[in-house]
């Protein structure tokens, strides 16, 4: 279906992975279109319980293809229109599809992530980085801002105020161990294992969460970021709570841990078992 994306399913788990090794999975118009259009199908999806984003080869994402930049607007928009409907604004609209995305999105990381590779990054709900992990605000050596895509949305909410200032105001390289301890990455791995935990983390995740519970539990999350008042952070949990209380898997889930129930859930696991999207 894809010309630039890789796309499975392992069980509930989906794996999106950005197919452009020869250009170190540099954005382009058809990337971002793809990705736009894979995420809108996963949000979709009621089987899918996460979703996995790595790159192919030895790069997570070397930003927006400068290349394309060069090349003359189409003849029916002027240079400013181009770079702001096709470039800005489809890039930008890729992180609010990725933070509206109802599954958490782990990102699988290695290598360098530059400029848009850094603000998809950020968009991650969770991520696993390899040691060849290198971050950095690539747009500051072009003349261009260090904010993009986000990134000044969820960096400082990440990291904090002052390390996101270093990060998005110096074009240096940050290492997967430094991003570690300051709290960006949940692990740090072998390039070689960055996969392979990232499915596993999913797995262990969606085990035994409810797949409706675990999609409520990312959006009173997300509403937090926004600077939401405590009440409403509370108000927010208090609604989704009697939601999914109210769901078959919530029903199920309390009469699964009744004392008199034990026998019946050893007997008839599958009766118990957690589907209701």
């Amino acid at each position: 279906m894809y010309q630039t994306i890789r796309y499975e399913k392992n069980g509930n788990i989906g794996i999106a992975t950005i197919n452009r090794p020869e250009a170190l999975n540099a954005l382009n118009s058809t990337v971002i279109s793809e990705l736009e259009q894979l995420i809108s199908e996963v949000e979709k999806d009621a089987e899918l319980g996460a979703f996995i984003i790595t790159g192919e080869g030895r790069s997570f994402c070397a930003g927006f293809n400068l290349n394309d930049l060069a090349l003359d607007p189409p003849e029916d928009m002027g240079r400013i229109q181009r770079d702001f409907y096709i470039m800005q604004r489809m890039c930008s609209d890729q992180i609010i599809n990725m933070r509206r995305c109802e599954q958490p999105i782990i990102g699988a990381l290695k290598g360098f992530a530059v400029g848009g590779g850094l603000s998809i990054s950020c968009a991650c709900d969770m991520r696993v980085l390899g040691e060849s992990y290198k971050m950095n605000a690539g747009y500051l050596s072009i003349g261009y801002t260090g904010t993009d895509m986000g990134g000044s949305f969820f960096l400082p909410k990440i990291v904090g105020y002052a390390r996101a200032c270093e990060i998005l105001m110096n074009p240096a390289r940050f290492d997967a161990q430094k991003l570690y301890e300051w709290g960006f990455a949940n692990r740090v791995v072998a390039d070689d294992d960055v996969l392979e935990t990232a499915v596993a983390m999913a797995e262990e995740m969606c085990r035994e969460t409810a797949p409706f519970g675990l999609r409520l539990t990312k959006e009173a999350l997300q509403c937090s970021l926004d600077g939401t008042s405590f009440e409403n952070c509370i108000k927010m949990e208090n609604r989704n709570q009697v939601l999914a209380s109210n769901t078959n898997d919530g029903i199920m889930g309390t009469l699964k841990m009744n004392p008199k129930n034990r026998a019946d859930v050893k007997e008839n696991p599958e009766k118990y078992a957690f589907h209701n999207m």
